[in-house]
């Protein structure tokens, strides 16, 4: 029972007999009734533990044909079970032996390669390195050749200076025109004709005429010279008439200048 129940008493101090029986039989009653489900539920159990041992049984001779069917199929491999495991190592070892020759070899391409590559670009470094040094030697050599002609054109710009100079200076002590120079004889001969006693005088004026006509005659002939001299610059070497050429065309102003006092004369 789940709750203990508490019985009447009389007044005597005893239970009721009444009540005592009908609690009695209530729990004879539940204990049938709990007596036939507990015995339901055993016979459906015992009704699964025999389907399942049943079911167990079936599998048992399923497993054993299925153990049968294997052994028969398979008993030419169990036979040759130690034969298979010998195979298999042997294979085994045979990889392994692949593989460290593959990868000994593939070492031994890896370093030829490396080694081919690193000759490949010294013999690049070096080719590199003659053609640089033979660039400079041509620079260099360019470089002289050039200070040369430099140093050409310096001396053929000195020249011409030189000879400006003296051809300026020739001019400068020239008269200033022909005109006046036809001035001062026309004067001269007025005064030998004025007076005799100034003749003297006027001869030596005339004396001074003539000397200047002898250096004007004289300027002209240096600057024929002049022009013989650069006549013969243009017989020397390629190089000095470059020198000249570049030079005439450096001082092209100064020549203008010098032409143009030139043709005032």
């Amino acid at each position: 029972m789940a709750e203990y129940e508490m019985f009447k008493t009389t007044l005597m101090g005893g239970y009721d007999k009444e009540e005592v029986q009908e609690q009695i039989q209530r729990l004879k009653d539940e204990m049938a009734e709990n007596e036939e489900t507990l015995k339901k539920q055993l016979a459906e159990k015992e009704a699964r533990i025999a389907e399942l041992q049943k079911r167990i049984e079936l599998k048992e001779d399923y497993q054993a044909r299925l153990e049968e069917d294997i052994k028969e199929k398979y008993q030419k491999y169990i036979d040759n079970y130690e034969s298979i495991g010998k195979l298999v190592f042997e294979a085994q070892v045979k990889a392994d032996t692949m593989e460290k020759e593959t990868r000994e070899k593939c070492e031994k391409m890896l370093q030829d390669a490396e080694e081919e590559a690193k000759r490949k670009v010294e013999s690049v470094q070096a080719e590199i390195d003659d053609k640089l040094m033979e660039g400079k030697k041509k620079y260099l050599a360019v470089q002289e050749e050039m200070n040369g002609i430099v140093e050409l054109i310096n001396q053929a710009q000195k020249r011409f200076m030189s000879s400006y100079k003296e051809v300026h200076h020739i001019i400068s002590s020239m008269p200033t025109s022909l005109n006046d120079l036809e001035e001062d004889v026309e004067l001269e001969l007025q005064g030998m004709k004025d007076t005799e006693e100034e003749k003297p005088a006027k001869e030596e004026e005339l004396h001074l005429g003539d000397t200047q006509e002898l250096d004007f005659l004289d300027a002209m002939e240096d600057i024929a010279e002049l022009e013989e001299f650069d006549d013969e610059d243009d017989d020397e070497d390629e190089d000095s008439k470059l020198a000249l050429q570049i030079s005439k065309l450096l001082s092209e102003e100064d020549e203008a200048m010098l032409e143009e006092e030139l043709e005032d004369l």
